[in-house]
């Protein structure tokens, strides 16, 4: 069975070398056509770095990949197979944003899998053992220079619209806040750090519970009865309705 630890060792085993830097899009000529510092975009780019080397984990350790369409969680699905029955699935999702004095991720819809088993997942929700995220922290660079069919950049003009990228890998409970992450949106708010690297071993408000995924979805599947009640750890950890996560 793939654990986490195990995963985390390989994967960055296999990107030690890596500066997860790219320079663009590039056609079959060799020009190449930047990408801007859009969230959506780099996210997709960083993801597809990471496709290769999510695979590359799941084949040594047996696990088959599948991936879903933007609108479905989660990014890849990694299933063991054992007397054609699931053994054990694990999801991850990439994660992204950019530096700050205060960063936060937005890990998924609370009011869609947590709420019905089956909505805008690839496979029911509690056939899943596992959700791990793999987060990407990046600097925002300047932007490049427009240019039209006269100067069409080569590999090597034009330079990567990100840098200093931080890299790492988490079971997304872990990093969970108690705050919707974005807006109006209905998305699951991480822990707020200051520091990038700190995202590999902070502990979130669900980690003070034995049971700390089954309080996290407790929480967030009932969203909406808590937002008034709780605002910290402590009102978390008090609140009758967790006394069974202890």
């Amino acid at each position: 069975m793939l654990t986490l630890p195990a995963f985390t060792t390989d994967f960055f085993e296999k990107t030690k070398d890596w500066d997860w830097e790219v320079e663009g899009f590039v056609d079959s000529k060799g020009y190449v056509y930047p990408i801007d510092t859009d969230t959506k975009v780099i996210s997709t780019v960083f993801e597809r770095l990471s496709s290769p080397v999510i695979r590359s984990v799941a084949k040594v350790n047996n696990y088959l990949v599948e991936t879903a369409n933007q609108t479905t969680y989660p990014d890849f699905t990694l299933t063991h197979y054992k007397d054609e029955k699931v053994f054990h699935r694990i999801a991850i999702d990439v994660k992204t944003t950019y530096l700050s004095d205060t960063m936060l991720f937005t890990l998924g819809g609370y009011n869609s899998f947590l709420r019905n088993n089956s909505k805008n997942i690839l496979h029911p929700y509690d056939t899943y053992n596992e959700h791990w995220i793999i987060g990407f922290i990046y600097a925002q660079k300047v932007k490049f220079d427009e240019y039209d069919l006269e100067n069409m950049p080569s590999k090597g003009d034009v330079p990567c619209p990100y840098s200093n990228v931080t890299v790492f890998v988490r079971k997304k409970h872990e990093i969970s806040g108690i705050r919707a992450g974005s807006g109006n949106t209905k998305n699951i708010g991480s822990i707020k750090l200051k520091d990038p690297k700190h995202f590999a071993t902070a502990g979130g408000p669900f980690t003070v519970f034995t049971k700390s995924k089954e309080a996290c979805d407790h929480y967030w599947r009932n969203y909406e009865r808590y937002i008034e009640l709780i605002s910290t750890q402590g009102d978390l950890k008090a609140h009758p309705d967790f006394q069974q996560f202890l």
